[in-house]
């Protein structure tokens, strides 16, 4: 008995309490009277189940390192699959190298995809950082999933309780005795006044681009909130009379003007480069070819900073600059897609990407640059006043092409 439990130490409490069990049936056997010992087949019996009790326990041990099957015994820590970090110690079978990059794509391969509703989840879980001021203005993060056609956006009269309650605010706070002159009247009055003087009520024509007379004065009362601090800042101890305000609001006006005029010759150049895409598919279908739909948009800019370039010096003197720079642009797009046909076109069908180009250039040089300084430039080299135009006006050799009665309605700040 001594001799069999010397064979191997036993750690694991479990192992520990199955040879206790074994010794204690042999002990049973021992202990029998002599009959128990005369019979050959109970002592067979007894001893080939003790022994392969034992037998399989050992065996458990040896390969397994304790007790338990092996679907009960948690994976080694340097398991491809087990999470952890690989072990310094030797595998006891002998095999401790870490798995092959194939094998790991394999696994990788084989996990599935998150669900929608995973996916969903982690979207939203995304926070707005400073880095996607890279991008885009971060106004825009608070304006998503709002409705742009809320009455908010067009209540006027609530920004004009807004601009008596700032200055009350600060007559209070500035223990002022002076008896003001600003009513709610008289502001609206300087609105109507400022609308025509900057003649913003042209936006109000444009059928379609929702420059309606309540979203100009919120514009207009938007500005005038913040440049309505400098009134207060100063010894009048926050006394602002009407004809203060009346510059501020006559201030904003025009600076909403210059703002919603480069805004839409910006939409419009855009739109007329489009229509040349449009166009040059319409003329072509499927003959244009991948060189060409990749370097059209470089094409497009190239050529319209050639055709624009001598017109640079006398853009740059003018309040309006970029409106009337994109203007130029607008022109051009236009032209070129005048001369889609005879840019683009071959015996064969359509040009290679390399003759397209050197064309594209040319027609620039000669005909579409001069569309442009028609346009925008006098006999003395002055720039020619400048109007705003609808989006859909198409510009050709004589000039904007604005007789559709159905691009323009009735503005009523122009009564």
């Amino acid at each position: 008995m001594g001799e069999f439990m010397g064979i191997k130490s036993v750690k694991h409490p479990a192992t520990f309490a199955k040879l206790v069990g074994a010794a204690a049936l042999i002990v049973i056997g021992v202990d029998q009277p002599a009959a128990y010992a005369n019979d050959s087949f109970l002592r067979g019996f007894v001893g080939g189940m003790v022994g392969g009790m034992v037998g399989n326990m050992l065996m458990q041990q040896h390969f397994h390192g304790g007790g338990g099957g092996y679907g009960h015994r948690p994976p080694p820590a340097y398991h491809p699959y087990s999470g952890g970090a690989a072990s310094n110690h030797s595998h006891p079978t002998g095999n401790g190298a870490p798995p092959s990059p194939e094998e790991s794509s394999r696994a990788l391969a084989s996990l599935a995809p998150p669900t929608t509703q995973e996916e969903q989840v982690i979207l939203k879980s995304v926070t707005p950082g400073q880095s996607l001021g890279a991008v885009g203005a971060s106004d825009d993060l608070d304006q998503i999933g709002k409705d742009y056609n809320a009455d908010a956006n067009r209540d006027y009269t609530s920004r004009v309780d807004d601009v008596i309650k700032r200055i009350q605010e600060a007559q209070s706070a500035q223990h002022s005795t002076k008896e003001g002159d600003v009513t709610e009247h008289a502001i609206l009055e300087a609105l109507n006044t400022s609308i025509h003087d900057a003649k913003l009520f042209r936006f109000e024509t444009f059928l379609g681009e929702n420059w309606s007379p309540e979203r100009l004065r919120v514009m207009i009362l938007d500005q005038v909130m913040n440049e309505l601090g400098g009134l207060f800042d100063g010894t009048n101890r926050g006394a602002v009379t009407m004809n203060d305000l009346n510059s501020i609001i006559g201030k904003s006006a025009r600076n909403v003007y210059s703002r919603l005029f480069e805004t839409s010759e910006l939409l419009a150049a855009n739109r007329s480069s489009t229509l040349f895409l449009q166009r040059l598919y319409q003329t072509h279908g499927d003959l244009v070819n991948g060189d060409v739909r990749e370097s059209a948009e470089q094409l497009l800019a190239d050529a319209s900073a050639a055709g624009v370039a001598p017109l640079d010096p006398s853009l740059r003197r003018d309040p309006n600059a970029f409106a009337l720079r994109y203007r130029a642009e607008r022109i051009i797009y236009d032209c070129l897609t005048d001369n889609v046909d005879s840019m683009t076109s071959s015996e064969s069908g359509m040009a290679p990407s390399g003759e397209i180009n050197k064309r594209v250039l040319d027609v620039t040089n000669q005909q579409c640059a001069k569309w442009a300084s028609a346009q925008l430039i006098d006999a003395d080299g002055k720039i020619k006043p400048q109007d705003p135009m609808p989006l859909r006006v198409i510009w050709t050799a004589k000039g904007p092409n604005d007789d559709d009665p159905s691009m323009y309605g009735r503005a009523t700040d122009q009564l």
